[in-house]
């Protein structure tokens, strides 16, 4: 190993990846006494949520340009420095509107130092044998960074307060920040050096992903089939066309949109976005559910969300890879995909108002967690099948933006089926239930574009059968 201090190096990284994913699910648990002390509308509170993944979706994919471009360490700190920052203000907030900002500017400052901190793990490890190993042990922390914020939302939640769920990302981005002289500076090359940073790209898909979000969210005061939800969904989709021409158009684009038109990469994208509008609002859904109407403290549901947790990462862990090694990607992915809508359908039907955690919760989520699981890195290896290695990185992020739109959006049309149900005369639970029933309907439209354009098997000689 050529660089003195690897140790902490990785350390420092994985744990910033670690912060950035655990602080995606920490604030689901906690949702309802947020609502309660900021007087959130049903609505509005999936903006906590939302603000967060926006703002990743829309800016991923130009902080890791900009890491290119304007050296890797200086982008890793701007954005950790805006993640703490952000952190910090959003634990004071007084409003709604307040808490939503200060989470946007989380997202963007973990848009900025996650791919940052992804390509300075390269660059410590130079070494393919010891880069492998880093890689591992970055995807392990990542993963278990999602579960930790479940459990962790939950007992801070209640022993210290919800603000605390942000509180604890100061600590530790102080201690990062005050650490990262021991990273490599990560100097850009004369080629990206000269190149240019394609912010209205950035802007559009934001925007657009974010009005599209918007337009579900205000369903609750117009109405789904409202003509001004159509209008903003309308606009929704023409900055998004914006965003492809512009893309079309520029010397340095975000997304390369010839990688598009391979099937295995359009078709991992497509499946990522439609299967990630199930999960994210599983999670946040059965959350509510746990805590509304079956009356869990937070700490109660983050132990309650923890069997799903689990069986999604030991499943894409280990069970995922095997059967790909086994069978190829395409197979995988049906099959997991079949397991999920099976066990969303499960848990959907189940959400009763009379019912308990075991009969309601465990069954659904424990077979979701499972078909997940299995097909996520079956499709995320697609996504990257034909791909030159030097766009490794771009496809990798295209797939985490495609699967945070997809979890913004899925969450948005999910709280507005619930709001609808309520408007209407139903029960919490029917609200609960046909939100995560249109969500395995979502999945298998998935499922039906992934059958009809995912490529056959592929060889380890990179044949197509």
């Amino acid at each position: 190993m050529t660089h003195p201090h690897w140790r902490l190096c990785l350390i420092l990284l994985c744990t910033t990846q670690f912060v950035a994913l655990l602080d995606f699910s920490i604030t689901m648990i906690p949702l309802p006494q947020i609502q309660q002390s900021l007087g959130f509308t049903p609505g509005g509170l999936q903006w906590v949520i939302n603000a967060y993944g926006v703002a990743i979706a829309g800016f991923l994919l130009l902080g890791g340009r900009a890491a290119d471009m304007f050296g890797r360490r200086r982008v890793f700190l701007i954005g950790l420095t805006l993640f703490t920052a952000g952190s910090l203000l959003g634990g004071f907030s007084h409003s709604p509107a307040m808490l939503i900002a200060t989470r946007a500017m989380q997202g963007l400052g973990a848009a900025m130092f996650s791919p940052a901190a992804f390509s300075l793990l390269l660059t410590v490890f130079s070494d393919p044998q010891q880069r492998n190993r880093a890689l591992g042990a970055w995807t392990a922390v990542a993963a278990s960074g999602f579960v930790a914020g479940l459990i962790l939302g939950g007992v801070i939640t209640d022993l210290l307060g919800w603000r605390w769920v942000l509180w604890i990302n100061v600590p530790v981005g102080m201690l990062a920040i005050a650490l990262s002289g021991v990273l490599p500076i990560g100097k850009p090359d004369a080629r990206t050096a000269s190149g240019h940073l394609d912010i209205w790209g950035a802007v559009l898909v934001a925007s657009g992903a974010a009005t599209l979000v918007f337009a579900f969210a205000n369903s609750e005061h117009v109405g789904l089939a409202s003509a001004e939800t159509f209008g903003l969904v309308l606009l929704a989709l023409i900055l998004l066309a914006g965003f492809v021409r512009v893309e079309s158009k520029v010397e340095s684009p975000l997304m390369p949109l010839p990688i598009f038109w391979r099937r295995s990469t359009g078709g991992a994208n497509l499946v990522s976005l439609l299967a990630n509008t199930a999960l994210g609002p599983t999670f946040v859904v059965v959350a509510l559910y746990m805590q509304e109407v079956l009356g869990f403290t937070a700490t109660q549901t983050g132990l309650g969300l923890l069997p799903m947790a689990m069986a999604f990462t030991l499943s894409s862990a280990w069970g995922g890879p095997a059967l790909i090694a086994r069978t190829g990607t395409r197979p995988v992915i049906l099959g997991g995909m079949v397991l999920f809508i099976g066990g969303l359908a499960l848990l959907g039907a189940s959400l009763l108002a009379d019912a308990s955690w075991s009969t309601s919760i465990l069954p659904g989520t424990l077979l979701a967690g499972i078909g997940y699981g299995v097909a996520f890195p079956a499709w995320t290896v697609a996504g990257i099948e034909g791909v030159e290695a030097a766009d490794h990185g771009l496809a990798g992020g295209m797939l985490t933006t495609t699967q945070e739109v997809g979890s913004a959006v899925g969450l948005a049309v999910g709280v507005a089926v619930s709001i609808a149900v309520l408007a209407s005369g139903g029960s919490a639970a029917q609200g609960f239930s046909y939100a995560i029933l249109i969500s395995a309907c979502m999945v298998l439209v998935g499922l039906v574009c992934a059958t009809a354009i995912l490529p056959g098997q592929t060889t380890r000689s990179g044949v197509t059968r």
